[in-house]
């Protein structure tokens, strides 16, 4: 039998940045689209395209996480 103090439910709330999820629409909707489409055509091949598809949006994640952490050590200029 529970007691009234363990049947509180407990739960967890996650919050997330508006960058985050617009980042994946972004990258994994229209980029992996359109690199689907761009190498389906270009190559005639739907294996290509998928693959395109699917390394695309990883690319295009990997390049704006260096991006990031490129523009976080560009040196400032000095307070006048």
């Amino acid at each position: 039998m529970r007691t009234r103090a363990a049947k509180k439910d407990e739960f967890k709330i996650y919050v997330v940045p508006a960058w985050k999820w617009k980042e994946f629409f972004a990258f994994e909707l229209i980029g992996g689209m359109a690199f689907y489409l761009l190498c389906r055509k270009t190559a005639h091949s739907e294996l290509f395209g998928i693959a395109a598809n699917i390394a695309g949006p990883q690319m295009l994640k990997f390049l704006m996480a260096a991006y990031r952490l490129d523009t976080k050590n560009v040196p400032q200029p000095p307070p006048s």
